[in-house]
């Protein structure tokens, strides 16, 4: 057996929702409940009863690949006009990612920077790849606020890679256009190879600020993106997501994907291009997502519940009372076991998360704010 599989912990996330009961209130997995757009599905039957179902190119259909570039392109690119030579057309984000690590980091020399708390499949994604890599911490105390600083002065000569995710899983939080340019700045500033940075934005259209986040991509000549439309558009089982970046990268995913996957599914490829047709279509949830993220707020300070305000993304962080803030496994066990309420421990997103614990609020409004008036219960008393 591949030694390297062994050494890939077990998703926590995975084991605490596997011990859940018929009835219990799942703030655990982040999967959208909200009903996909079917008009997109009955369009793509349509294209499907005209010509089959055959191969698309390894990188993904043109029409598709080149309204990714359209709709992306609003980020201003630092590295100039996107078209569809800047984008393949991948099997969710998660495929995404990994043809960007893979693509960009030689094993033998390369190691790879993440910012987290985070989604973990990026060290799982290096593990599984041979690939070294630190993990780079937020500062709890400052309640996870993202800063370029942190990143720059981890540097070491060898590092190639940055993976920073925003809006971001678990904290909710994203990166101010401020702190993405000072990390622009100082990449630009250094000596020697260039270093990429991948960003995880697939929770893009899922914001509440008064501008949309911004990204990497504005400031980086060496930025990659992965996006996808599981999360906005509630399509996690369409498996549909995209990578872009420069072109020579782009070719090089390319090169990858097709030893991997050949190409996404066709189907969801006819879906997506129907989808991007209207590209408001997008970010239809997003008013429905505010609505339950305002029923959360008011839940969590009518009960006392401590957490961080979610401005992107469909999370929250709580923090943990002093008994528990050791042993956010245990915690998370606990609360299900007691009050039958899914929730992850902070600790399955990286060593600062300890003491944490991360809500999914995807579920109706009236069931997020009985999961926080468990969780407040639950916490009054100590153990």
């Amino acid at each position: 057996m591949n030694r390297r599989i062994a050494e890939i912990p077990p998703s926590l996330i995975r084991s605490i929702s596997a011990n859940k009961r018929p009835g219990d209130i799942d703030l655990g997995l982040g999967q959208p409940s909200l009903p996909p757009d079917l008009d997109a599905f009955a369009a793509a039957l349509e294209w499907t009863r005209a010509f089959g179902s055959p191969y698309s190119p390894n990188a993904g259909f043109s029409e598709l690949r080149e309204a990714v570039a359209d709709y992306l392109s609003r980020l201003q690119w630092a590295v100039g006009e996107l078209s569809g030579e800047n984008v393949c057309v991948t099997v969710g984000s998660e495929e995404a990612l990994f043809l960007a690590i893979k693509s960009v980091i030689d094993p033998a020399r390369d190691e790879v920077l993440i910012a987290e708390p985070c989604y973990l499949a990026y060290p799982k994604i290096c593990i599984l790849e041979g690939i070294r890599h630190r993990m780079v911490g937020l500062s709890p105390a400052e309640r996870f606020v993202p800063r370029a600083a942190r990143l720059l002065e981890a540097i070491r000569p060898d590092t190639r890679l940055i993976i920073i995710n925003t809006p971001g899983n678990p904290t909710g939080r994203v990166w101010p256009a401020e702190e993405l340019r000072e990390l622009a700045e100082g990449l630009a500033a250094r000596q020697g190879a260039p270093i990429y940075v991948l960003a995880d934005e697939v929770y893009r259209e899922i914001h509440f600020g008064a501008e949309p986040p911004g990204s990497i991509a504005t400031y980086h000549d060496h930025a990659l993106i992965a996006g996808s439309l599981s999360k906005s558009n509630a399509l996690t089982g369409l498996r549909l997501g995209w990578l872009a970046g420069p072109p020579e990268v782009i070719a090089a995913a390319t090169t990858v994907q097709q030893f991997v996957n050949t190409s996404a599914s066709t189907f969801s490829q006819r879906v997506a291009v129907d989808l991007f047709r209207d590209t408001r279509r997008l970010a239809a949830h997003r008013p429905l997502y505010r609505e339950t993220r305002a029923a959360l707020l008011e839940a969590a300070a009518q009960h006392g519940v401590e957490l961080i305000e979610p401005e992107g993304a469909f999370y929250a962080f709580l923090r943990l009372p002093p008994w528990l803030a050791g042993d956010s496994l245990g915690a998370a066990e606990s609360l299900l076991r007691e009050q039958r309420v899914v929730a992850v421990p902070g600790s399955a997103f990286g060593p600062s998360g300890e003491g944490w614990l991360r809500i999914s609020w995807v579920l109706p409004a009236q069931s997020v704010v009985e999961g926080v008036r468990r969780i407040a219960e639950w916490a009054q008393v100590p153990r």
